[in-house]
């Protein structure tokens, strides 16, 4: 399968689902997850919002990178590397529509003043474990 056809495949298994865990990394070096809701944009950006309170959103203010787990129940899965960033105040309306419209629920929070973050992907792995042999393959960004 050629870089074209493995993003697309990611890509349509990433649309299929809103729920994923994000990995960030703690000041002292340790590592945190949290569940997150996300869209993904079609270059495959990740994008998701949370509170200044949170836990990720004080990693992600000194530590960009993170690590990404979507899909479980089907014996499929992307395992997924980037940078995270702030989405910048000029580009915030078009991500956050697009946002709210894959994951409606997500309004309420964006309302309540959580914050939208982006992740530029570097690196991704996808897992079909329903065909034999596996389907796995990687991609590099």
């Amino acid at each position: 399968m050629d870089d074209v056809q493995s993003k697309r495949t990611i890509l349509e298994f990433l649309r299929r689902h809103t729920l994923a865990v994000i990995a960030t990394s703690h000041r002292n070096g340790t590592p945190e997850a949290a569940t997150i809701d996300f869209s993904v944009r079609d270059n495959l950006e990740i994008v998701f919002d949370t509170f200044e309170q949170t836990r990720k959103f004080e990693n992600l203010s000194k530590r960009r990178s993170v690590a990404i787990v979507v899909g479980w129940d089907d014996k499929i899965t992307v395992q997924y590397e980037g940078e995270a960033s702030r989405v910048p105040a000029p580009d915030i309306a078009h991500h956050q529509e697009a946002h709210l419209n894959s994951v409606p629920a997500e309004r309420e929070f964006v309302e309540k003043g959580a914050v939208i973050f982006r992740v530029e992907p570097r690196w991704a792995r996808y897992s079909d474990f329903t065909k034999q042999p596996p389907e796995v393959f990687e991609v590099y960004f």
